[in-house]
């Protein structure tokens, strides 16, 4: 990477000419950005590639946020962007230093041939095992791998470079669309999707689900949703705020004591875990809901700032055109004694995943919507049926978690666009049961 062939310690003096009082925070935050999408199945262009980069200076004084972004690295971009901040002329000329040339200009079609081939060979695997179930039906994939790497430097601090690698899936079928976030294309990966396909062919005829008061099951994927949606988005210090003090959250109880959830994004898979945030801040395994109840809000440096309750290292931004704000990462839920019969036993509806998700910062309510489902009874799974949504306050329906299950299953929890900001979410939780809940159109 070329950051690391950068003069850290000069561009930490250039920002430290600009934030001259002790309660100023300033940083620079350097990004490349790689996209890259095959379409082999779909009209158009085959392969889109998408190469993007460039650095942001954000200054932080007196509770208001100043940012200049650009989109390139030459020389003079600094330069410029300090100035922006800054507001006015330095007393001294900033002294920016040199750097390498960015390996965006390479040439592309060299660089991304290999990972080509590895994007052509996983929708022939997974049409081969929709025949193996029997199926047949149309749809169209798109497969994209994103690739992001950032360093962030401070005046003080100037942390290791930062980069994750991972990909999208999309399908197209004649009865809706579908997306994936998966960190590998492995069968494995190949199998899930399928699943979720061949749910959907099932299921496309069937009429959506009437009320239903029985038991639900939701699978690890929808399991992952839910939690993003009803804990990690309620939890964001920028969400509390909008009602009160973030830090009054603190031991208030929000669900079942079986639920136990944390934040680890140091814990992910090789390619996409953090030692860092956005901010350059070390990442926390941090304990959400302990026992039902909230242990530790997600927050960023501002708002840890605001309170000796709040620890930061949970600042994420989708691009250097946006500030950080505070943001789930990974969530983990601990995994529970039931096993598949005990979370399946009596007869209700199994709701393998969830379709959209969203939460009312300010009421609380929350509205998840599922594709399909199937009925079970005894252990069994049975008929399918169409679509269907549960409604509900938030609290309300954590609350109902009755029975976890004992295995966990690592997913990419879908792509979160909170405030405008586009970011890959990941989970590893088991399947739960709810009680007492009804689900319906």
């Amino acid at each position: 990477m070329f950051f690391s062939e950068s003069d850290a310690g000069a561009l930490g003096r250039c920002l430290a000419q600009i934030a001259d009082s002790r309660s100023d925070a300033i940083d620079l935050f350097l990004e490349q950005k790689e996209e890259l999408e095959l379409r082999s199945e779909e009209p158009g262009p085959g392969v889109v590639e998408r190469l993007d980069e460039g650095l942001a200076v954000r200054l932080v004084r007196d509770g208001h946020t100043y940012l200049a972004a650009r989109d390139d690295f030459e020389k003079g971009t600094l330069e410029s962007a300090l100035r922006e901040v800054a507001r006015v002329s330095p007393a001294t000329p900033y002294r920016v230093p040199e750097w390498a040339d960015s390996p965006m200009s390479e040439a592309a079609e060299a660089r991304f041939e290999p990972e080509l081939q590895e994007l052509a060979e996983f929708p022939p695997l997974v049409r081969r095992l929709v025949r193996e179930r029997l199926s047949a039906f149309e749809f169209r994939l798109r497969v994209g791998r994103f690739r992001r790497s950032i360093q962030v430097v401070g005046r003080r601090l100037v942390p290791g470079e930062e980069s994750e690698t991972f990909f999208s899936l999309g399908a197209s079928t004649p009865w809706g669309r579908l997306g994936a976030l998966t960190h590998n294309l492995g069968e494995a990966t190949a199998v899930r999707l399928v699943d979720r396909l061949v749910g959907r062919f099932h299921a496309r005829a069937s009429e959506h689900l009437p009320t239903c008061a029985g038991p639900l099951v939701l699978g690890a994927a929808a399991t992952a949703v839910l939690l993003h949606e009803a804990v990690a988005h309620a939890l964001e210090a920028d969400t509390l705020i909008l009602s009160g003090r973030p830090e009054a959250a603190i031991g208030v109880p929000v669900g079942s004591p079986l639920l136990d959830v944390v934040d680890s994004p140091g814990d992910l898979p090789r390619g996409l875990a953090r030692e860092t945030d956005d901010e350059g801040l070390p990442v926390l395994r941090r304990w959400l809901l302990q026992r039902g109840r909230v242990s530790q809000p997600l927050a960023d440096r501002f708002y840890a700032g605001l309170s000796s309750h709040l620890l930061p290292g949970a600042a994420r931004r989708s691009s250097r055109h946006l500030p950080p704000v505070p943001r789930s990462t990974h969530l983990e839920m601990v995994v529970g004694s039931s096993g598949r019969q005990d979370l399946l036993a009596g007869a209700g509806v199994y709701l393998p995943e969830i379709s959209r998700g969203r939460l009312d910062p300010l009421s609380g309510e929350l509205v998840v919507e599922f594709p399909y489902g199937r009925r079970f009874r005894s252990g069994e799974l049975l008929d399918w049926v169409g679509a269907s949504a549960l409604r509900g306050k938030a609290s309300d329906i954590l609350s109902a978690v009755e029975a976890v299950g004992s295995q966990a299953e690592f997913e990419g929890a879908g792509w979160c666009a909170k405030a405008g900001q586009l970011l890959p979410v990941w989970a590893t939780c088991p399947g739960i049961r709810l009680g007492g809940l009804e689900v319906g159109r």
